[in-house]
């Protein structure tokens, strides 16, 4: 049995959909502007559990760069997102899009990694304490 969910889910779309959104395709933000956004969008509060996952898939399929403490969309999710054909439902769109990416063991290892610098628990403890989520 595979260490870890290696399969997406509506949460990791989510969670790119309000990325994309609040930094409108450029720069970064951090992460209490991403949990805000999806709050904004249709109601969704993450869990740290559901961020966790989503960081740490969309970071393995390279589509989310971690600089200091903010998130921001990769030019390789730019390129893919670019080859999408724009529809009603983005965050279908989105969610097809990732289903496309080959996620592995090696591949989230190595995000988990990367997002050891990055204190998402640290910030998601400060929006739950300061938005209640």
């Amino acid at each position: 049995m595979p260490k870890y969910n290696l399969m997406w889910q509506e949460t990791d779309s989510q969670f790119l959909e309000a990325l994309l959104l609040v930094t409108a395709g450029e720069g970064g933000a951090n992460l209490q502007d991403v949990l805000l956004m999806a709050d904004a969008i249709d109601g969704t509060v993450f869990s740290l559990k559901e961020v966790e996952a989503a960081l740490e898939k969309l970071v393995a399929a390279n589509f989310i760069d971690v600089l200091k403490n903010k998130l921001s969309l990769s030019p390789e999710f730019h390129q893919a997102h670019s080859s999408v054909e724009k529809g009603a439902d983005e965050q279908e769109q989105l969610l097809q899009l990732l289903q496309r990416q080959e996620l592995t063991e090696q591949r989230i290892e190595e995000a988990k990694v990367k997002l050891k610098k990055y204190k998402l628990k640290n910030y998601y403890q400060q929006y739950q304490e300061q938005f209640g989520g």
